[in-house]
């Protein structure tokens, strides 16, 4: 029964107006995801009244959809419904703005020329009105009209000169004043257009003091038995956040294990501030689809006179689309069938402190709390922070290739690098607090081992050249064999010892009719997919090595070889 006239009650007062108690809150805790963010908002203490209320946590991010919101209630009262409201506010007062004093001094001088302007045109149409009842006056003059009924011919004579002249005198005082009033009425217009002009300016420079704008409000309606207090907690996820992964991979010597410092740059543009929020960084990925993938149905028939799919063409994007569980995991597949079928001979080659966060696994996900609060503005620019540095343990050797490069490169190997919840990021890579380049991590691309590169030693130094190369008929064909001898001298002109890897190449064919083969490698091992020559030497210091090898190529004197 208690439940119906909570819930009767709760429909009845569901048509709200815009009103409650306006409650103060504060963003205290973040999830920020790769792409988005749960933003955790929590109220302070306040008075919960007896029965149905309404409170509003005003000022919240423009971001929020509805179906991502939530309330909880901290204390002995009900949440009923929590809903995302607006409020349009209107802009306030203008402010008030100094025109610069070039053109206040052109409208002053313009009001002042207008109202000229209006009083000159006020006097000539006054003087025209004048003319024109002078000449009326004389038109109806009755000694005009009379005809010269009266007195002699002389004197009518004389009347009608009179007249001729008065009326000539007029008439060109009013072509005279019209034109006057023509030149002063174009000046009139001229001056109002400009003034226009510069009201127009004047308007367009003011600003309102506050622009209209739209406000989100969350409103929470509670039910209590008695009135009580408590706490309200809201949560919601916006789109516009994230963080982007990246590391500094530092060693100090090749007797120490390597340090690698987790990065992250977080944004946010949610709209509102991030003021000393507890950060927990996630590498849960919301694009993915949470649906379980299905099987689908496998159907089975002759394949006479039916075209067999190709990969990479219409067929195989149906049967992804149709099949898997996302697009992503479709496009995924795809991607994956179809390297797999470009590639499928070629042998691929992968060339790859103190604790500031807690981490925590969650299914396949990792998720690190930062101890630390940031703050971070909603302007969508990259905070910087570390979040944790973890030690590993590193084979670190020298590699040469002294057909390219006469220079040693120490090279580091850490393995086990699964354990490490790495994603793709870029990494920059230190040797002795020197930055000596940077790579491009990307976990589904890398080997078992991570190899890295920290730069160019010159105490390992070596020459090549070659010592000979002989040619010679093979019996009575028309076959010629060559032989090719170089010898690579290796110097170790450092104070420590060294393990170092040497390589050289040979070259291969897909042409059965060339023959080639190592004569001699000096205990090197051969690639035979690449040609590549390898040699694992341990050096002293100080210590010189040579190494010879030799190889040949067999095939038609006829025919050239490159």
């Amino acid at each position: 029964m208690k439940s119906i006239l909570i819930l009767a009650t709760a429909l009845l007062t569901s048509q709200f107006a815009f009103c409650g108690d306006t409650l103060s809150s504060n963003i205290h805790k973040a999830t920020v995801f790769l792409s988005g963010a749960q933003v955790f908002r929590q109220t302070g203490t306040v008075p919960i009244k007896k029965g149905v209320n309404e409170v509003i946590i005003k000022d919240v991010s423009p971001y929020i959809t509805q179906q991502q919101l939530q309330a909880t209630a901290v204390g002995n009262f009900l949440i009923l419904d929590v809903q995302l409201q607006t409020e349009y506010v209107a802009p306030t007062n203008y402010q008030i703005i100094i025109l610069p004093e070039k053109i206040q001094k052109e409208i002053n001088q313009l009001e002042d020329t207008l109202l000229f302007l209006t009083f000159e045109l006020e006097r000539i149409t006054e003087k025209l009105n004048n003319l024109a009842g002078e000449k009326n006056m004389i038109l109806q003059s009755q000694l005009v009209k009379a005809g010269g009924m009266s007195d002699t011919l002389p004197e009518f004579k004389e009347i009608v000169s009179y007249y001729r002249v008065k009326l000539d005198d007029i008439n060109e005082l009013i072509v005279a004043w019209k034109k006057k009033k023509h030149l002063a009425t174009m000046r009139d217009t001229k001056h109002k257009v400009r003034m226009q002009e510069l009201r127009n300016y004047t308007q367009n420079t003011k600003q309102p003091n506050e622009p209209a704008k739209t406000r989100y409000h969350i409103v929470v309606t509670t039910y209590s038995d008695l009135g009580s207090s408590g706490k309200i907690e809201v949560n919601y996820f916006i789109n516009n956040a994230g963080w982007i992964p990246a590391y500094d991979l530092r060693a100090n010597a090749t007797n120490e294990p390597i340090n690698i410092t987790y990065k992250a740059h977080v944004f946010q543009n949610s709209g509102e501030d991030w003021d000393n929020v507890q950060l927990v960084l996630s590498t849960y990925d919301r694009t993915y689809s949470i649906e379980k993938p299905l099987a689908g149905v496998w159907r089975l028939d002759y394949t006479v006179n039916k075209p067999q799919p190709v990969y990479g063409n219409r067929n195989n994007e149906v049967y992804y689309s149709q099949n898997m569980s996302s697009p992503v995991q479709a496009q995924s597949m795809k991607e994956k069938m179809t390297k797999d079928s470009q590639y499928s001979d070629v042998n691929l080659t992968y060339v790859p402190g103190q604790s500031l966060s807690e981490i925590s696994q969650n299914f396949s996900n990792v998720e690190f709390e930062v101890k630390l609060p940031y703050s971070i503005k909603a302007d969508g620019s990259q905070k910087l922070m570390v979040v944790m540095n973890e030690k590993v343990d590193a084979k670190f050797f020298y590699y040469m290739l002294p057909r390219m490069n006469n220079a040693g490169f120490l090279q580091a190997k850490i393995g086990d690098w699964e354990n490490l919840s790495l994603l793709p990021g870029k990494a920059n890579i230190y040797f002795q607090q020197t930055i000596v380049g940077s790579l491009m991590i990307d976990p589904a691309a890398m080997s078992d081992t991570m190899e890295l590169t920290l730069g160019r030693d010159q105490g390992i130094v070596s020459t090549r050249k070659k010592i000979s190369e002989e040619e010679r008929k093979i019996g009575l064909s028309k076959r010629v064999l060559k032989e090719y001898t170089f010898e690579i001298e290796v110097r170790n002109n450092t104070r420590a010892a060294v393990d170092l890897t040497l390589e050289d190449l040979i070259p291969i064919t897909a042409n059965e009719d060339i023959k080639i083969k190592i004569v001699s490698g000096n205990g090197a091992y051969l690639n035979d997919m690449t040609g590549m020559l390898t040699w694992k030497l341990k050096m002293k210091p100080g210590e010189k090595q040579i190494i010879r090898f030799t190889y040949s190529i067999e095939s038609e004197k006829d025919k050239p070889v490159s």
